[in-house]
């Protein structure tokens, strides 16, 4: 203890008669034991929650594995086992719980005060219990003092180190949320989106505390002497001005951040976000290292997450971008009907980019260093062609071998396991850069645009095994459809080659007119061309606003055109009673389409049909 106190006690504390403040500097009223119990208490917490939803994923994870592998060989009614459900309970926490929105229906759709501005979503009922839970945890732990102290002024001190003990822990997980790398993703399965959310509220309350935390010195301050003294305290002594630094910076990153100012100015509110970030971790530092404060180490973890972040960054963009060999990506970028644009990144080098994967794209010709997520709607070459075997790579480079074998085409295979990769996005024109980059290759020769741009990633929710289900039904709305393309492809291949329990397939895209068909008709084409395709695959088209009862053609039964709108429920009533084993339903679309069809799947849950879903967001 006294050790504790000794590294608490101020630089030069007792020196100088001036110097020394009873209550608002120095361990005089703060419970240190009780501060260093609840810091444990909250980290213990954390680890508990994060080992419950890993030991979770764990069991998710295990049983779509089991799933899978009992199906790979299975006829449609020997999957019929996987198809029912067998737990009631399990499905009330799907139901009620996991895929609920907070209240009825409303979950990513956007609360509108106006047609041009809205205050965000709602999270989850799940992410709700969770947010709720913390915060009356730290209401708790700012609330017990002891309160039969003698002295206000040492009640007012209590508060001041638990409310600035508590703000600095949990400025380790805020910024820990905050990475794109953060290792959280992979390891519990849990989308970046959500981190992103809980980020969010984790930094409205590190900033109501860091409020407390100056609130109650400054009480003491000015009873200890004045109001015009702790004024000048702040411009004096650089222990109390630095902490007013992070302070004001935690403020400032409150109120630039609600969600109008966000998606308002995006590329303003990064540059604005990052810059105060990191004048209020300089604050907080330095206002911990000038008198030694037991909390600097977490300030250091802070700074060394932040630099192992950002060196992720860029290891990710060097390598997916730079060759000795080949030299850096090109990009092309075509624009498309319906305000659109195909942008191709031409990699230098081959990689590998699961189904599901989005990418930061960087185009500096039309948005300087700024990057934003895009989905990858396809990969050229196929990532689902088996690589050679070392065997076979070594008789491929043996002339006397190839004469003897000529009807083996070894050179199909190393050219496609070695050809670079090309990466395509569908980039809907809205504002700010989308906008820019439409224009901008709307007025290029040939409405085609040669320029040079970066991606970082893939990066991967990984909401599930796609491939563990008998079925699955893929809702799309507008660029949505970028999603799920290399699903759809990578599905029927594999369920050709029996690599997956996939038998059905459905892909529903939902779009406002017939030329935004020419997004992804291209790689429409080849899908259609694929083995197996008739047996597996059905795709609806819904064309909300068509120009004329002409264009809704249904080229055969397994690809129909519909006008009007897509509801999410008659799909499912027409899907659920033809299904193959369980089923998954997966959506990628604006916040209301998305809703429909999560109240949708919802609905189907606890009938007897198994039903997972999945979304893809982006509401960051």
């Amino acid at each position: 203890m006294d050790d504790v106190r000794q590294r608490i006690t101020p630089r030069g504390y007792g020196i100088n008669a001036t110097y020394v403040y009873e209550y608002s500097r120095g361990l005089n009223g703060v419970d240190v034991p009780r501060d260093v119990l609840f810091s444990r208490l909250i980290f213990s917490s954390l680890i508990f929650v994060a080992l419950v939803v890993f030991c979770g994923r764990i069991a998710q994870i295990s049983h779509s594995y089991l799933r899978l592998i009992t199906s790979l060989t299975a006829s449609r009614r020997q999957q019929t086992f996987w198809s029912v459900e067998l737990s009631s309970a399990w499905a009330n926490i799907k139901k009620h719980l996991l895929y609920s929105p907070l209240g009825r229906k409303r979950h990513n759709r956007e609360i509108q005060l106006s047609s041009a501005l809205n205050v965000g979503t709602l999270p989850s009922r799940f992410q709700t219990v969770l947010i709720v839970l913390y915060f009356a945890s730290q209401v708790a732990y700012c609330t017990i003092l002891d309160y039969n102290a003698n002295v206000k002024a040492a009640l007012v001190a209590e508060l001041r180190g638990r409310s600035g003990t508590l703000a600095v822990l949990n400025m380790v997980p805020l910024f820990l949320l905050a990475g794109r790398n953060n290792p959280l993703i992979s390891l519990l399965h849990v989308s970046f989106d959500t981190y992103n959310l809980l980020h969010r509220w984790l930094g409205r309350m590190v900033v109501l505390e860091s409020i407390v935390h100056t609130a109650a010195w400054a009480v003491n301050a000015c009873d200890e002497v004045s109001f015009a003294n702790m004024l000048v305290r702040l411009r004096t002594t650089p222990f109390f001005t630095w902490g007013l630094l992070g302070t004001c910076g935690m403020i400032t990153l409150a109120l630039h951040s609600p969600s109008p100012v966000r998606h308002a100015f995006y590329e303003t509110f990064l540059h604005v976000h990052q810059i105060v970030a990191f004048l209020t971790y300089l604050g907080v530092l330095m206002h911990l290292d000038l008198d030694d404060l037991p909390q600097k180490p977490w300030v250091i973890a802070i700074g060394l997450i932040w630099l192992l972040e950002r060196t992720a960054r860029l290891g990710r963009l060097l390598y997916l971008n730079i060759s000795p060999r080949r030299g850096s990506t090109r990009l092309v970028v075509e624009a498309l009907p319906g305000e659109a644009c195909r942008v191709t990144f031409h990699l230098p080098k081959r990689v590998h980019i699961s189904p599901g994967s989005h990418v930061y794209a960087y185009i500096p010709s039309v948005a300087m260093w700024m990057s934003h997520p895009f989905s990858v709607a396809w990969v050229e070459p196929n990532n689902c062609v088996t690589p050679p075997s070392s065997t076979e790579k070594d008789l491929a480079m043996d002339p006397s071998y190839l004469e003897k074998q000529p009807m083996k085409d070894f050179d199909h295979y190393l050219r496609d396991y070695k050809e670079p990769t090309s990466v395509s996005l569908i980039i809907g024109a809205q504002k700010g850069m989308t906008r820019k980059l439409y224009n901008k290759a709307l007025s290029s020769p040939g409405q085609t645009l040669y320029t040079s741009g970066l991606i970082e990633g893939p990066y991967a929710s990984h909401a599930c095994n796609m491939g563990s289900y008998g079925t699955a039904v893929l809702f799309s709305a507008g660029a949505g459809i970028t999603h799920h393309m290399l699903f759809v492809r990578d599905l029927i291949l594999r369920s050709s080659e029996g690599r997956v329990a996939t038998q059905k397939i459905y892909l529903i895209w939902s779009v406002r007119s017939t030329e935004h068909l020419a997004w992804v008709r291209e790689w429409m084409d080849q899908i259609l061309r694929l083995p197996s395709r008739r047996e597996i695959l059905t795709i609806k088209l819904f064309v909300s606003k068509p120009k004329s009862s002409r264009e809704i053609v249904s080229p055969s039964a397994t690809v129909q055109m519909f006008p009007g709108r897509c509801r999410p429920d008659v799909v499912l009533d027409e899907v659920i009673p033809q299904r193959v084993g369980a089923t998954i339903v997966s959506v990628c679309g604006p916040g209301a389409f998305a809703d429909e069809v999560r109240a949708a799947a919802r609905n189907k849950i606890g009938k007897g049909a198994v039903v997972d879903f999945a979304e893809e967001a982006f509401t960051w």
